[in-house]
């Protein structure tokens, strides 16, 4: 498998998890042939929640009127355009729009299942039928984002497989995998700040993995942050490229 496809894949990942966050009563969505954009008109200054996503140069430069008529809508003064590796047409039809390149959001990685060694956890993980943990994890990690962690107690139960890393009755790293078609996405990986250093991150991703493996997944894909690229790249993932946002500000 290709990094092409991999990167595909995330990409068709990471629309697919923006819109469980839109089922959930956080994000709006708009969708064109080619493009998918979301934002979230609560946090409007929040540039991580105002991005858009694209197939083609051609696509995106007929949705760009339609695209700044979505986000002034909502109240929102400013977001971004993602280009991915091989978009770079892409990055020029944005620059001749008014648009700039901002920053990496993150490392794209992915990991080719068979490619990779099956080693299973070394601790007992948990399965939780709900997110609490798994939110009061993430919240202590990285804050509440104005709620848009907690969402993730709200029913239904969430289509996703959790693992949980516990000591003394106490969550201390969780994270879980999405599937879409053979590939799993792995999503809202955290340890809280006192217990990071101790390997709890990889193992509860040695747990989704096995957990994916079990499913007959083909293939996992995410986006690190840059204190968790190199956990990753020891468990077997590739390094797919840093995805490009290009911002605009209205005014």
């Amino acid at each position: 498998m290709t990094n092409a496809e991999l990167t595909e894949r995330l990409r068709a990942h990471v629309i697919a998890f923006r819109h469980l966050q839109r089922e959930r009563g956080l994000l709006r969505h708009l969708g064109l042939p080619g493009v998918d954009a979301f934002c979230l008109p609560a946090l409007p200054r929040e540039l991580h929640f105002q991005q858009a996503y694209f197939t083609d140069a051609g696509a995106l430069a007929s949705a760009l009127p339609a695209l700044e008529d979505f986000y002034r809508g909502q109240g929102v003064p400013a977001w971004r355009v993602l280009v991915l590796p091989g978009q770079s047409e892409g990055g020029r039809v944005l620059g001749g729009a008014g648009y700039r390149p901002d920053e990496h959001l993150s490392d794209a990685m992915g990991l080719v299942l068979a490619e990779a060694p099956d080693v299973p956890p070394s601790i007992p993980l948990e399965a939780p039928d709900t997110q609490e943990d798994l939110v009061a994890v993430n919240v202590a990690t990285y804050g509440d984002w104005g709620g848009t962690v907690e969402v993730w107690n709200r029913p239904p139960r969430l289509p996703v497989h959790t693992r949980v890393a516990r000591e003394a009755g106490r969550a201390l790293a969780c994270g879980f995998a999405m599937d879409l078609g053979d590939t799993t996405g792995m999503y809202m990986v955290a340890t809280v700040p006192e217990a990071r250093g101790r390997g709890l991150a990889s193992e509860v991703m040695r747990g989704l993995l096995a957990g994916a493996r079990a499913r007959g997944m083909a293939a996992s894909v995410l986006q690190a942050t840059p204190q968790g690229v190199g956990m990753y790249r020891r468990l077997g993932y590739r390094d797919l490229g840093g995805w490009v946002s290009w911002a605009y500000r209205a005014g």
